[in-house]
């Protein structure tokens, strides 16, 4: 196996994130969450991935539960570790995978709590005059699709009367259908949006994708 720097790694793997077309806010949250990982290793003195044991990476979901993390949350970076892990298989960098060995915290999926007419009349009040967050309210109102699913959109996911939504794990690819409301404020934001170096559809103020702990604040 090839010696590789775990700083060395992490680069590789975003740009192989890019190679496979994912989005750019896909491609930045899993950036994010490898970047903490390793930043913890190296505080451990382990820099090249070949030093990480399964007792590191489960150290590693320790230190998050302890800094007030979600067990969802601490979920999520083992998944995203699983996927780096994946990439280095693949590239033949490593040959075992020490993250397939921790267990996931456990966690109750609360059931959704459906809106009443009045709140989600208050919502789109709210944000009647802010182009970008009147669209994120309509299109999860009227398509129904998921705040990870409405992240990843990209430009070209948005065709003349439906979004071409990505698949994820766990949910396959599918056409949503735009009706009127979410079609105008598409629109409206669009107009206003201005034409920045991201394809994602969603993009703060300079121009980098809008992520999903953004739009949920």
């Amino acid at each position: 196996m090839q010696p590789i720097k775990l700083s060395d790694a992490h680069t590789l793997f975003k740009n192989y994130l890019k190679d496979k077309k994912h989005s750019n806010a896909t491609i930045l949250a899993y950036g994010k969450d490898i970047e903490q990982l390793i930043s913890f290793l190296e505080e451990l003195s382990k820099l090249h991935i070949h030093d990480v044991q399964k007792e590191d990476i489960e150290a590693f979901l320790a230190k998050l539960a302890k800094d007030g993390y979600t067990p969802k949350s601490i979920s999520r970076k083992l998944n995203s570790t699983r996927t780096f892990y994946r990439f280095l298989k693949i590239q033949e960098y490593v040959t075992d995978d020490p993250s397939f060995l921790v267990s996931h915290p456990r966690y109750e999926l609360a059931p959704p709590r459906i809106l009443r007419p009045t709140e989600y009349r208050a919502l789109r009040d709210a944000a009647r005059n802010d182009p970008r967050m009147y669209a994120i309210i309509e299109l999860l109102l009227q398509t129904g699709i998921r705040i990870g699913e409405l992240a990843n959109l990209t430009l070209d996911d948005v065709k003349d009367t439906e979004l071409h939504i990505a698949p994820q794990e766990g949910h396959d690819e599918r056409m949503v259908p735009l009706n009127k409301a979410a079609k105008d404020a598409l629109i409206k934001y669009l107009e206003v949006r201005g034409n920045g170096g991201s394809k994602s559809l969603f993009i703060t103020k300079t121009g980098k994708p809008l992520l999903i702990r953004n739009i949920r604040t």
